[in-house]
């Protein structure tokens, strides 16, 4: 595996998402939880941080295996893929 520098701000979203393996997170939910921001918040902030985590932690980062999209709601870290 390759060691990746990431912010302080990447490390605790994926630290977030990790620790709630398999359950879906609302955006909302991260930016509360992770930043302390207030649920009316532009949402959209969120986005930015998972396509960067997506491009150290996923082999084709356009589709991804591991940081998955719940169209309408948020994020879904899978560490492994069923078989």
């Amino acid at each position: 595996g390759q060691i990746f520098p990431l912010t302080l701000m990447e490390a605790n979203i994926l630290r977030y998402l990790v620790e709630r393996e398999g359950k879906v997170v609302s955006r909302k939910a991260m930016l509360q939880e992770v930043w302390g921001l207030r649920e009316d918040t532009d949402t959209r902030a969120i986005d930015n941080f998972i396509v960067r985590l997506r491009r150290y932690i996923e082999e084709d980062p356009a589709h991804p295996r591991h940081l998955l999209t719940v169209r309408g709601v948020g994020y879904r870290f899978v560490a492994r893929e069923a078989l």
